[in-house]
């Protein structure tokens, strides 16, 4: 217990000095930035109107990158903020129409639909910044049987007759799981940042799929369903069941990855602290 509280001391200490030395100065600079912003902002009309439009579309974007952002464990902003302003919409219409409705609330779907494409990042970036040399696969033999099991033919004739290394077949295949609802698209993005896709060659499709195809596809169902009032009970949909579990095994990733952090950072901390005495006494 003394041990992991030195650690917890000597981490605290280590991101002081990285917030004091490469982050405080910047934020000065910033403030001063944003603050004189503000104030042009008060004074001209314009740049007012400008600033409300603009803090409009960051709102909608901000809200898709919530979706989608934490390794699929993202909050589902769509459900919460974006079908019910659809709806809304809907009814204030005085002659429903689906496309109509689509039209007044496309800016807001596909700017939904963006800030979830750039939500996927995370998962991205991380395989693609990390040591792929230090990667190791277990060798176990339930996973094996389990593989087993499970190659098929149609997993043969996928891996044999593809050319992935033709970016047109890489761009479709990230565009359509891009465009299909599912809880598995931050494998996409592990896997293409392991194999070093550039972010355009990712982000690209994944953008058009989630912003220009899923997101209006998931609008219109919404409208459907409630237009047609059907009755769909979330509780007793399975996978929620899945994702409860799910976001357990998160919480537990979370605490091990903290636990992690403070021991590396620590460590940091007292390689830093034996260099400046190396230096004081030379």
């Amino acid at each position: 217990m003394d041990n992991k509280i030195v650690q917890i001391q000597l981490s605290l200490s280590y991101i002081n000095r990285q917030f004091n030395t490469y982050i405080y100065n910047d934020i000065k600079l910033y403030t001063t930035i944003f603050t004189t912003y503000v104030l042009f902002s008060l004074i001209s009309y314009e740049m007012y109107y400008m600033n409300s439009i603009i803090l409009g579309y960051l709102y909608w974007v901000g809200l898709g990158i919530l979706s989608t952002i934490g390794f699929g464990f993202g909050f589902h902003t769509g459900l919460f903020f974006l079908f019910p302003y659809i709806i809304n919409t809907y009814i204030e219409l005085e002659y429903k129409s689906y496309v109509q409705t689509l039209v007044t609330c496309s800016p807001q779907i596909v700017l939904w639909g963006i800030g979830s494409g750039l939500g996927e990042l995370p998962p991205y970036l991380v395989s693609k910044n990390c040591d792929k040399t230090k990667c190791v696969f277990i060798e176990n033999k339930w996973l094996k049987s389990l593989y087993n099991r499970f190659h098929t033919r149609l997993y043969n004739v996928i891996i044999n007759k593809i050319d992935f290394n033709n970016n047109k077949v890489v761009f479709f295949i990230i565009l359509m799981l891009a465009s299909w609802p599912n809880i598995t698209f931050d494998m996409c993005g592990l896997i293409c940042g392991y194999y070093d896709l550039s972010i355009y060659e990712f982000l690209t499709p994944t953008i058009i799929g989630k912003g220009l195809i899923k997101a209006p596809l998931q609008s219109l169902v919404m409208l459907y369903l409630y237009e047609n009032e059907s009755e769909y009970n979330i509780s007793s949909y399975s996978p929620i069941s899945l994702n409860k579990l799910l976001n357990i095994l998160f919480v537990f990733l979370i605490l091990f990855f903290i636990n992690k952090t403070i021991i590396q950072l620590s460590n940091l901390e007292l390689k830093q602290n034996k260099i400046e005495l190396l230096l004081l006494k030379k």
